[in-house]
């Protein structure tokens, strides 16, 4: 932020003075004027430091004007002659205390008039009360006997509708027993059919085996009797028998010898000839066995045969009459379920009936005992409701003659201090008369100054500021910042509050205000009279191996001491601080107290920096 103004060094200023003053005195009385040639030294003294980088806060001062915080008026609500008044000016009060009493008779008789008005319409109000308790027990009680009534008849029907349902279920049960049935006996019929072919192809087998052992059993007959008539069996027999029944003779005692002799070499012969038929005969038995077993076991077998033959009819009858009682199960059961299924129908039939029967819908007849009941209930309501209201009426007639009664005695609505009273003992107060009674809290006061719209805009709420009063500072805070200008000072009011009860502090005095407006921060802060001005470019002087050398700058702020610089300046620069009249940019320069170091001194920037 640039400034536009010219600034004379308050050093330079007094010199000129000095000089002014000095050339006056030389050249006054006509007398001849005397300068004395002034020895310029080729090195300028000078003082310095460092630049410091810090906030500049600036104080403004205000008037302001106290006021307590709380200040009320208390106005009397009625007219009324004053009893009593028991308070003066400079009393301390509370909130609550009586300030003083008026007649209030005309008060009291209205509220015993009213209080009278409520005690009867309660008794009212009692009376419809009860009326109203005994409808509501006469309803509860029909409630209660229809519910008793419904839940009865709700048991009677689940009974009955259960007692048919067991007997619907006892029938499908049934039903499906018959299906197990049927499908069992479809099984076995199946299992008989399969049995039935089963015992068919065996039947065939076993003819075919017995045919087969039929002809085998014919063939061995053949072939044994090819054999006993090839082998001459049955006459080698006979011859046997009969070379048995010669040798037998001629080996009987008694024969003659002669005789004997005689067919001696037949005997031989037929002995040798029943020798060979023996042997014949031996090997023809035993040609013949063979053939017997042959034979034997071809009747054996073919005897087995015809026996698997008989047993697999027989078995096989057996299935097909088992197969034919199964079907006539069947029908049995497709007759007893068609016979069940009507039954079914019958049951459900009735059932459905009985249903019917026991849900007659006595929902009319029930609500309309409910309706009555509560229609009762309603009225006794209405009854007490409007008793109620009644008395509601009378209740506020009541709180409105106390709210009356209470207006003939004025009390202290805050706590403080008494600052006026405009009543005495047997005047008449009213409304128009104006205040009986002004009080004032002095705990908390508030100050008010006016503000320009500039530092209006630099200050906030809860900010600390100081209120000076003939010397005593007291601490205050910033309450309210206006946001409307007063259209006489142009200016925007400031409340501030001062917690500290102070009797000094007196309602309507003023007050000087002490508040930090502007402020500046991030800044360097240098001595005001560093800076010089050449047309309205602010600069300083800096010390550069002993040379004074010019630096333009751009300058914030200032107060009387401090002055801001914005940009233009380092911290590390060694800033001529004291005035000269020689001193110009290149001028050679010497240090004054930097001591042997030769580094310039660190001086506090302003007091007033934050």
């Amino acid at each position: 932020m640039k400034r536009k103004y010219i600034k004379f060094p308050r050093r330079a200023i007094s010199i000129l003075a000095a000089s002014a003053c000095a050339g006056t005195m030389l050249t006054g009385c006509g007398q001849e004027t005397v300068v004395e040639e002034e020895t310029i030294s080729e090195e300028i003294p000078v003082e310095v430091l460092n630049p410091e980088a810090g906030t500049l806060t600036l104080k403004n001062e205000f008037v302001g004007t106290v006021s307590p915080e709380e200040f009320v008026y208390v106005i009397p609500m009625v007219s009324a002659e004053v009893l009593s008044a028991d308070v003066a000016v400079g009393d301390t009060v509370t909130a609550g205390q009586e300030l003083c009493k008026l007649d209030s008779e005309a008060a009291q008789l209205q509220l015993a008039s009213a209080q009278a008005q409520y005690d009867s319409v309660e008794a009212n109000v009692d009376a419809a009360q009860v009326g109203y308790e005994i409808a509501q027990a006469q309803y509860e009680s029909t409630i209660a006997q229809l519910d008793v009534q419904n839940e009865q008849t709700q048991r009677q029907k689940d009974l009955q509708m259960y007692q048919m349902q067991i007997q619907i279920d006892n029938i499908n049960n049934g039903i499906d027993d018959i299906y197990d049935q049927m499908e069992d006996l479809g099984e076995d019929k199946k299992d008989a059919e399969e049995k039935k072919d089963d015992l068919k192809k065996a039947k065939n087998k076993a003819n075919a085996y017995a045919e087969q052992a039929q002809e085998a059993y014919g063939q061995a007959q053949a072939v044994y009797d090819t054999m006993v008539d090839s082998s001459g069996y049955y006459e080698k027999q006979a011859a046997y028998q009969k070379a048995i029944a010669v040798v037998t003779a001629l080996e009987t005692p008694g024969v003659e010898e002669s005789y004997v002799g005689d067919y001696a070499a037949d005997l031989k012969a037929a002995k040798e000839e029943l020798d060979v038929a023996d042997e014949a005969l031996k090997t023809a038995e035993k040609e013949l066995e063979y053939y017997q077993e042959a034979l034997d076991g071809a009747s054996a077998a073919m005897s087995s045969a015809q026996s698997a033959v008989s047993q697999t009819e027989s078995a096989y009858e057996q299935v097909k009459e088992g197969i034919e009682s199964i079907e006539d199960g069947q029908e049995k059961l497709n007759n007893t379920l068609s016979d069940t299924y009507k039954s079914l129908e019958q049951t459900e039939a009735v059932k459905n009936m009985t249903e019917a029967s026991l849900n007659i819908d006595t929902t009319p007849v029930q609500e309309a005992s409910k309706k009555t009941a509560a229609l009762g209930v309603n009225s006794a309501a209405a009854t007490v409701n409007s008793a109620k209201v009644g008395a509601e009426g009378a209740k506020v007639a009541i709180d409105s003659a106390e709210y009356q009664l209470d207006m003939y005695t004025l009390t202290a609505p805050i706590d403080g201090v008494i600052e006026a009273v405009n009543v005495k003992e047997h005047d008449l107060a009213s409304p128009s008369s104006g205040p009986a009674f002004v009080i004032s809290n002095k705990d908390t006061m508030t100050v008010t100054f006016n503000v320009s719209e500039g530092i209006r805009n630099t200050l906030r709420v809860g900010q600390k500021i100081q209120v000076d009063r003939n010397g005593k500072l007291y601490d205050a805070a910033i309450t309210e910042i206006g946001t409307m200008i007063d259209q006489n000072t142009g200016l925007f009011a400031v409340k501030s509050c001062v917690s500290t009860s102070d009797a000094s502090l007196l309602t309507g005095s003023s007050v000087k205000v002490i508040a930090d407006t502007y402020q500046q921060g991030n800044a360097l802060l240098i001595p005001y009279d560093a800076v010089y001005y050449d047309d309205s470019q602010p600069y300083v002087y800096v010390a550069v191996d002993g040379i004074a050398k010019r630096k333009d700058v751009e300058t914030g702020i200032f107060d009387a001491e401090t002055i801001t610089v914005l940009s233009g300046l380092e911290t590390e620069d060694v800033l001529i601080t004291s005035w000269s009249a020689n001193l110009r940019d290149g001028a050679e320069i010497a240090i004054q107290g930097s001591g042997e170091s030769g580094e310039p001194e660190t001086v506090d920037a302003a007091s007033d920096a934050e």
